[in-house]
This record gives C-alpha cells, structure tokens and sequence, in this order.
C-alpha cells in the first residue's frame, strides 16, 4: 500500500471510530448496542450499562455490548475477497479495521421527499464480533446471494429486516475516489422470480436494482452519524 493510501486508509479508520464512540456515548442511541446475551462475546460485554427493568425480558437475556477495537487484520480481508472473486470498496475495508460490532442498523437516505433512496427504510450490517470476525460477512455474500456477484454486485448488508441484500455496484467504480461503488439493492422476491442463473447475468439484475446512495462514503453519516446525519 502506497503511503498516501495508507494514510488515507487511517484517517478513514479514525474517522469511523469517532463516529462510533459519538453514538456510544450518547444515550439516545443506547439501543443500538442492546442485544440478546448469547451474542455478545464475553469481551464486548459492557458491564457499566445495566438493562432497565422495563426492557427486562422472561424469555430472553438481553445486555449493551461496548465497540472494540478491531483486530480483523488486512490477510484476513483480502483472503476473503479473494474467495468471493471480488474485492470491497477500502472505505468499507475502513469500517472492518475500526471496530468489532455485535449488531448494526441505520435507517436508509432520505430522498428528499419524505422518504427514502431507493426504497430501502433500513439496512443491518452483519455481524463482525471478535469471536465472529468475517465469518458472518462471508456467509451472507456467499451464501444467501452468493450468486449476485457474478453479475457485478457484492453483497454487505441486508435490507428492511431481510428484504433483501445491500450491494456494492462493482462495474461502477470509481478509481479516483479509493474505489468506492455506488450502494444499490433488490428485493428478495425479485430474485426469487429471476431464479439462481438469472441473478447471475447483469442483464437481468440489473433493471431490478435500486440504487440507495453514490457511494459508501456518502452512506457513512447515514451508518455511524456526523456530517449530514
């Protein structure tokens, strides 16, 4: 990695984590690190929150897990891609190197109009916990749309409570701005109507794809607040 790049990666890095800690620090975003305790490594555990006895729950044991800093390393990240055939934005390498999370949901982009780019209302990354690490990642982009990738989009988060996957627009990107993509996504029943061989040619994805943002650095605010959000 050339050293602007490598300044740059830090930089963005620093950047996310900020962000992150902003949120975590402030108390109307306490849910957003509330979960089910089996999720949560015992290392990620914040033991200086305690669960109100209104969100008490008799069936499930729910706890607040605190970001850590992350230890997924660059092997690990290109070893990835290279399974998948496909490489992810290194805005988005950023947000693996920056801190382990449990869980993540942001509400979409507005679109100006009262509602949102692309339709998409919601978006939930996978998890990335330290006992975790890429393996979540890999199995949602593998896996469950695997077959997105040969038609240029590289699965990373999931819309609307599983509506559909959240896409990195490969064939669009940009080599002046680190390589980002632009952010699109599809509905799952429309994959299901294309069936495994459609979803794999371009031609046939393509007009069902909606796009949410220009690039996954304008999703940033969106994501982790600060700028715009």
């Amino acid at each position: 990695m050339r050293e602007t790049d490598a300044l740059w990666m830090q930089g963005e890095i620093q950047d996310i984590r900020q962000r992150i800690e902003d949120r975590h620090q402030d108390e109307k975003f306490r849910m957003l690190f509330y979960d089910v305790t089996s999720n949560i490594p015992a290392d990620m555990l914040d033991l200086e929150r305690e669960v109100p006895e209104e969100l008490q729950d008799e069936d499930d044991e729910w706890g607040f897990w605190k970001p850590t800093p992350s230890t997924i390393t660059d092997e690990e990240i290109t070893g990835l891609e290279a399974r998948l055939g496909a490489a992810f934005p290194a805005a988005f390498h950023a947000l693996l190197k920056a801190y382990h999370l449990v869980s993540w949901t942001s509400a979409g982009m507005s679109d100006g109009h009262g509602g949102y780019r692309g339709g998409c209302m919601s978006f939930t990354l996978p998890p990335l916990t330290t006992e975790l690490r890429l393996s979540e990642l890999e199995r949602h982009a593998a896996e469950d749309w695997g077959n997105l990738i040969g038609a240029g989009y590289l699965p990373f988060a999931i819309g609307e409570d599983g509506q559909g996957p959240i896409c990195f627009d490969l064939k669009r990107r940009d080599a002046q701005v680190q390589g980002d993509c632009p952010v699109v996504w599809m509905l799952h029943d429309d994959l299901v109507d294309l069936g495994p061989e459609g979803v794999g040619t371009r031609s046939s994805v393509e007009p069902h794809m909606r796009q949410i943002a220009d690039s996954f650095a304008d999703l940033k605010a969106i994501l982790f607040g600060g700028d715009e959000a």
